[in-house]
């Protein structure tokens, strides 16, 4: 037991207590009085006798009482504390999962419908922040401090609702105020959160001056509390300090099976574009087989339906064909020692293997499209799915079947000739650098939805921009387009320093479209460019050798190109097959700039980035339907026409509306042009939904706790009932005796 006040009690001890003795060794002060007999004279001497100045005490119950009641009053003034030994340290952070696996239906809150994991770990966290302790009635006057906590909330990204505070009414609100994300779940962000918030350990030399120790805390001890289903890829990078204690608190049943979809893909037919080709992955992580039936809706249509049959999970090494139903072995009896020597320290259990397959959907089809592909139960069978819904829906969006007109400004090229002959193309036409040069000074725009410039660079004209090219799409090849040198305003975005020698390609964006499926680390160039990028400008490097920019995508307004500064028949590229992939890749990222919904979906996290046709005004993001948390959001398009937003936390199809022209595929409504945006989970490790009993950390392994909090117990108000109680005792003693 501790006392939060007891330098405060024991200061009025040091008053009251003596003062209400003195009370009973005091004189009684007595007034003259004339009588008219003797008969009183002995009990007056006797009085005379009992009130000498500080008589010997004597006994008496009513000193008894009021000493008692004295002390009641004292000790609860010291605010006396029972500890609990739940918690460690003053300081705490609340790490809170709103992940999309914490939408799982398989909370243990007692209600008559399905609750998610949210829900159940709101309720834990109220109930470790209302345990926490207060800093009592006299804090200021004692200079006493209460339980401080954080609380932060994360899925793949973090953001610190709560800083440290002991009020527990900002505590509450700030984890109620906690939304569900669809976003996959990593710790990283939250522990780099919460190590940025902790006070630093200062180091103070003997000259007086101070240094912050990196990697240790100051102040008192801070606990960690992790609220999660345990299911985080990047657990074991998490490293708290060696000093702070951690805590982890598993929400979610551990038997929880789930099927969903973690793939989806729509890709027109090379030979045939009116044929487009659904692909659908799928994935079981229940231990047992799943039925269910895959629906293909587009535009709102039942398209079809296909039954599929998925194994179930197995254990790592096991082969799909002998699945079995796998049930974790049974923890040791109490008491019992470890099965082997190396057992000190538990370790999780190995993860299962789900059960993966798949269907594909091939529909004929011309015109964009958005599609939708659903898990059903069986038809016949009662009850849901599973109780992960989230994953059971997938949007994907088709651009309209198109073949591109190509065109390509060249000398002679037997490279280019060969690899654009096996491409699938509308038209391919070629032209001769000086024919090219006629129209370009004429004003003629090609009618092509893309331009090679082939070692050939347009001659600026009134209709060049500040990318030194006319509007369209460009493919460039060995050559570094430059704008004319302008009196005033910015540098141009590219600047050609001329030759720099032979170089490899060291990295590149592999997520660009345009590089997606390239391989370029055998890539040897001969006779490399020193390109310089001006840094703000529309142009960005996607490709780099050691000695500088090898592949660059360039932006400016109207005009859309990517550049290959270098000249490719002098180096190894025209060789790989890695060129053909990218000449394919580059011409259908160029042609289906102006296309909406060039790119199939959205993953979960990610930041969207949409080109909008020019002039388009009154930008505006709505969110998907039923998705209440969000609000209708106004955008500002970059110089170039492209809007940004996200990163997008909530699965669904966005719409992108605005006032201007439309892109094949977009939509007219009232006045108004609508793109729409489907945004997916597809993350295979969040769809698994099993919740575990522990969690493996860089530096140790932490089991969960059962979930229960019990807070120190203030015991300063039954002091005051027992003080109550003998106030009434003392006046009944009282009044009796003078009745008596």
């Amino acid at each position: 037991m501790t006392f939060l006040a007891w330098p405060l009690a024991a200061a009025v001890a040091a008053v009251a207590i003596p003062a209400l003795i003195i009370l009973y060794l005091l004189k009684l002060r007595r007034r003259d009085l004339e009588i008219s007999t003797t008969l009183l004279w002995k009990k007056a001497v006797q009085d005379l006798q009992a009130n000498a100045p500080l008589q010997k005490l004597r006994r008496n119950i009513m000193l008894l009482l009021q000493l008692l009641v004295l002390a009641a009053l004292l000790f609860a003034l010291a605010e006396p504390v029972m500890k609990s030994g739940t918690f460690k340290g003053q300081r705490h952070v609340i790490l809170l999962d709103r992940s999309a696996s914490m939408a799982t239906l398989d909370s243990a809150l007692n209600t008559s419908a399905p609750t998610p994991r949210l829900e159940q770990m709101k309720k834990e966290a109220l109930s470790l922040v209302d345990s926490l302790r207060e800093p009592g009635l006299f804090a200021k006057a004692t200079n006493a401090t209460g339980d401080e906590a954080m609380i932060i909330a994360f899925d793949n990204a973090a953001d610190v609702r709560q800083s440290f505070t002991s009020d527990k009414q900002k505590l509450r609100a700030a984890i109620e105020g906690i939304t569900q994300s669809d976003a996959p779940t990593s710790l990283g962000e939250a522990m780099r959160l919460a190590k940025a918030h902790a006070p630093k350990r200062i180091h103070v030399d003997n000259d007086g001056s101070t240094q912050v120790i990196e990697g240790l805390s100051g102040g008192p001890e801070i606990a960690i509390h992790l609220f999660s289903d345990g299911r985080i890829p990047d657990a074991d990078q998490a490293k708290p300090a060696a000093d702070d204690s951690f805590e982890f608190h598993s929400i979610g049943s551990v038997k929880s099976g789930n099927l969903g979809i973690v793939s989806v893909r729509a890709q027109r037919a090379y030979d045939d574009p009116k044929k487009l080709n659904i692909f659908v992955g799928l994935q079981n992580s229940d231990v047992v087989e799943r039925h269910a039936d895959v629906e293909l809706t587009i535009e709102g249509s039942v398209a079809a339906i296909k039954p599929v049959v998925l194994p179930g999970a197995t254990q790592p090494g096991a082969s799909a064909a002998n699945t079995v139903a796998v049930t974790p072995a049974p923890a040791p009896a109490a008491g019992a020692g470890p099965s082997t020597p190396a057992a000190a320290e538990p370790k999780p259990e190995s993860p299962l293997n789900p059960g993966v397959g798949g269907v594909v959907f091939t529909v004929e089809r011309e015109d964009a499209l958005l599609a939708e592909v659903r898990l059903r139960p069986p038809v016949g069978s009662a009850g849901d799915l599973d109780p992960f819904p989230t994953d059971d829906r997938v949007y994907v969006q088709a651009p309209p079947a198109k073949r591109l007109r190509v065109g390509i400004v060249t000398s002679g090229s037997l490279f280019l000739s060969s690899a654009l002959a096996g491409l699938p193309l509308a038209e391919l036409r070629t032209f001769t650098p000086a024919e090219y040069k006629k129209m370009a000074e004429k004003g003629e725009s090609l009618p092509l939805d893309v331009v090679i410039l082939d070692g050939v660079l347009p001659p600026l004209s009134n209709m060049s921009n500040a990318a030194g090219l006319p509007p369209g799409r460009f493919l460039v090849l060995g050559g570094v387009p430059a704008a004319a040198p302008a009196k005033e305003g910015p540098a141009p975005p590219l600047t050609d320093k001329g030759k720099a020698g032979n170089a490899t390609i060291v990295d590149w964006q592999r997520t660009h479209p345009a590089l997606r499926n390239v391989t370029l680390d055998s890539v040897f160039i001969a006779e490399s460019r020193d390109v310089e990028v001006r840094p703000g400008s529309t142009a960005v490097t996607i490709a780099r050798t050691e000695r500088g920019p090898a592949i660059i995508e360039l932006s400016s307004g109207p005009t859309r190109a990517i550049i290959v500064p270098f000249d490719i028949s002098a180096s190894s590229w025209p060789l790989d097959v890695s060129f053909v992939v990218f000449l394919a890749s580059a011409l259908d990222y160029l042609g289906g700039d102006a296309i909406a919904g060039a790119s199939d979906f959205t993953q979960m996290g990610a930041t969207v980035s949409e080109r909008l046709p020019a002039g388009a005004t009154d930008i505006r993001l709505l969110p998907p339907p039923g998705v209440e948390d969000l609000a209708d959001t106004v955008l500002t398009p970059l110089p170039d026409g492209t809007v940004v937003f996200g990163p997008v936390r909530r699965a669904g199809v966005y719409r992108l509306t605005w006032k201007g022209g439309a892109a094949p595929g977009d939509l007219q409504e009232n006045g108004r042009t609508i793109r729409r945006i489907p945004a997916n989970l597809l993350d295979p490790q969040e769809s698994v939904v099993a919740a575990t009993p522990s969690v493996e950390l860089a530096s140790r392994v932490v089991t969960s706790k059962d979930g229960t909090f019990k807070g120190d117990q203030r015991l300063w108000p039954y002091l005051l009932l027992a003080c109550a109680g003998l106030l009434m005792l003392e006046w009944f003693i009282y009044n009796r005796k003078v009745h008596i």
